[in-house]
């Protein structure tokens, strides 16, 4: 979920914690990012770019630079695209969101991130009732309102294959997988990208989307070095590792969300939530999230110790319903995805990094990511595609 998801759940249930501060004012975020896909081909080429990563925001930047004519190359350390909008198919009837899960912004950002206006973006969302019950359990179960709820639901979808219908075709014929970005030598003559494997890429520009983690354990080197703002910015950032786990049960015994006393503090965030909301199916799936300290626990076991601890857990909230409906689980470890190793940047850091790290660095090396950006809000899969959306305008302005 988001901090705004959790902002809302826990002041309509009476909750406050130190997330509150954060809260911001999102409105006009996109006033000068939308580009107008009418005008595809700029009169000045930025020349060949190179695209490190092919997550939400690397795939947003290739599809951006494929409609205004300009060449690009994706390159991906792992065997397929998608980063962390992971999506899991078979568990049950309706596909599973292992990573990015909600669209934290108005409807019309579908139509924002495609860019497109001839293009008719049919995919089906769903907004929460703030009337549907909300559970708040301090040892003792206490079950309001959900409230009002910005979040969105994808319905018989997730992000990934929002992705795959309208941007991944127009950048499939331009990515290169299996293959680990390990240096990037930037100066006055262009980009040259090297490989784990020896193999070098070259180019006029590069944009990096890898997740933090990577900068921050020197998984690529920079020649030359980042500046020391950039790096001050990384060794500042903290990063929440985070888990996801879907819990199908016979019956739903639940309410659409349900809180606890650390469901929102400055180390981590965790709640249940109802997976299958808003969704054509007759499967109950409950899912678990939980970033940063409260996702411990949590990734410290797994397999049937995991199902165990949750059913643990849920049986003392639910007088033993949990183990009694159980039918199956699934769960994403984030901290032990390669190449990503991470949930996403905590949402209580310095306002002031993700800027910071979005900025490029002269006229070569740029970066755009969850949490490369220059908007209020950081850390999910819109945000990524926003500042997509800035960083390919700051490469077609500097051509």
């Amino acid at each position: 979920m988001h901090r705004r998801t959790f902002l809302s759940l826990c002041a309509a249930l009476g909750v406050a914690g130190p997330l509150a501060a954060c809260a911001t004012d999102d409105a006009g975020d996109d006033e000068a990012s939308d580009s107008d896909a009418a005008d595809d081909q700029t009169s000045d080429s930025p020349g060949r770019v190179l695209i490190v990563g092919a997550g939400a925001a690397g795939l947003s930047v290739g599809h951006l630079l494929a409609q205004r004519g300009i060449d690009f190359e994706i390159i991906e350390a792992a065997p397929t695209y998608g980063g962390r909008i992971k999506r899991a198919d078979g568990f049950v009837d309706f596909p599973i969101p292992l990573g990015g899960e909600w669209l934290h912004e108005p409807e019309d950002e579908l139509n924002a991130i495609v860019d497109d206006p001839d293009v008719e973006v049919t995919t089906e969302m769903r907004a929460y009732n703030p009337a549907d019950p909300a559970g708040y359990y301090d040892g003792q179960l206490v079950i309001g309102e959900l409230g009002d709820e910005l979040d969105l639901k994808f319905v018989g979808a997730t992000w990934l294959d929002f992705f795959d219908e309208y941007i991944v075709p127009s950048v499939a014929d331009h990515m290169t997988f299996d293959t680990e970005i390990v240096e990037i030598e930037y100066g006055d003559d262009g980009v040259v990208l090297t490989a784990a494997d020896g193999t070098a890429f070259t180019g006029d520009r590069v944009v990096v989307t890898v997740p933090l983690t990577a900068l921050q354990n020197g998984r690529i080197a920079f020649d030359p070095p980042l500046p020391d703002a950039k790096l001050e910015a990384l060794d500042g950032a903290d990063v929440w590792g985070g888990i996801k786990v879907f819990v199908e049960f016979a019956e739903a015994f639940y309410p659409t969300a349900l809180a606890f006393p650390d469901s929102e503090t400055a180390d981590g965030q965790r709640l249940y939530y109802d997976a299958a909301y808003g969704q054509n199916s007759t499967a109950n799936v409950l899912g678990l999230f939980a970033v940063g300290a409260q996702a411990e626990p949590y990734q410290q076991v797994q397999g049937d110790g995991l199902r165990d601890l949750i059913l643990a857990e849920l049986d003392e909230i639910f007088d033993g319903a949990a183990s009694q409906h159980y039918v199956q689980h699934i769960a994403q470890n984030w901290n032990e995805e390669p190449f990503v190793e991470q949930a996403y940047l905590a949402d209580v850091a310095d306002g002031s990094i993700p800027s910071v790290l979005w900025e490029p660095v002269g006229e070569r090396l740029f970066f755009a990511g969850d949490a490369y950006t220059t908007h209020d809000d950081w850390s999910a899969v819109d945000d990524a595609a926003q500042s997509a959306r800035d960083t390919v305008e700051r490469i077609v302005d500097g051509a």
